[in-house]
């Protein structure tokens, strides 16, 4: 019992030994300590006035992209255009710009305007920071090769995606691009061998019905 007593009564001297010090060390260094939290505090307003202020933004840069789609329907493609454009301008790498840049590409594509639409899925291409975005800018960029006939460029840029991304959801399309590249550049036995991956790995999908019908056509 008295040696528990004693061992009780280190622990105290112990913990007040330590509060004393604390004490003290706080009291000698009274200005850094006070510095150190105010720093804390200062922090943690600029951290909470940031995430205020990216809401801000990413609230205003959505909406401008709104107002873009809007005027693609009423006021025509340049007004569009034009707005698709100051979006970038105001808010770039932005979801919305990334976006807004993403759609005027596709709109120039589906005008075959290939130079311009290619121009802009190189850019997002080497620059996108969403991936979602990155990867429709990847097969379209493919696409857009194939359609100006640059099919080595197209191959090797799927060829690429395909590497970098084994698992990725877009790799039907990028193995279906591949290959019509391939065709179409006079690379029949390349051709059927990535058209035989797109049946055997998605049969049952347009990706795999198309496929078949290619390695029957090639084979005639």
């Amino acid at each position: 019992m008295k040696y528990m007593a004693n061992n009780k009564q280190e622990n105290q001297d112990f913990l007040t030994s330590g509060l004393i010090k604390l004490g003290s060390f706080c009291k000698r260094r009274k200005q850094a300590v006070l510095t150190g939290l105010g720093v804390l505090v200062v922090a943690a307003v600029l951290g909470g006035a940031y995430q205020a202020h990216t809401k801000r933004v990413q609230e205003a840069s959505w909406a401008d992209y709104y107002t873009a789609q809007i005027a693609l329907l009423t006021a025509g493609q340049e007004q569009a255009f034009t707005q698709l454009d100051l979006l970038n301008q105001k808010y770039p790498g932005s979801d919305a710009a990334q976006y807004a840049q993403l759609l005027k590409a596709d709109l120039l594509y589906s005008q075959e305007n290939y130079a311009q639409a290619a121009d802009i899925y190189k850019e997002l291409h080497a620059n996108a920071k969403n991936k979602e975005v990155a990867v429709v800018a990847d097969l379209s960029l493919g696409a857009c090769y194939q359609a100006m006939k640059k099919y080595q460029d197209s191959i090797d840029l799927m060829d690429h995606f395909i590497a970098q991304n084994p698992t990725s959801y877009a790799l039907p399309q990028a193995y279906f691009t591949l290959a019509l590249s391939q065709e179409l550049a006079g690379q029949k036995d390349k051709a059927l061998e990535t058209y035989k991956l797109l049946l055997e790995n998605y049969t049952k999908s347009y990706w795999g019905t198309f496929a078949k019908d290619k390695i029957n056509e090639l084979k005639k």
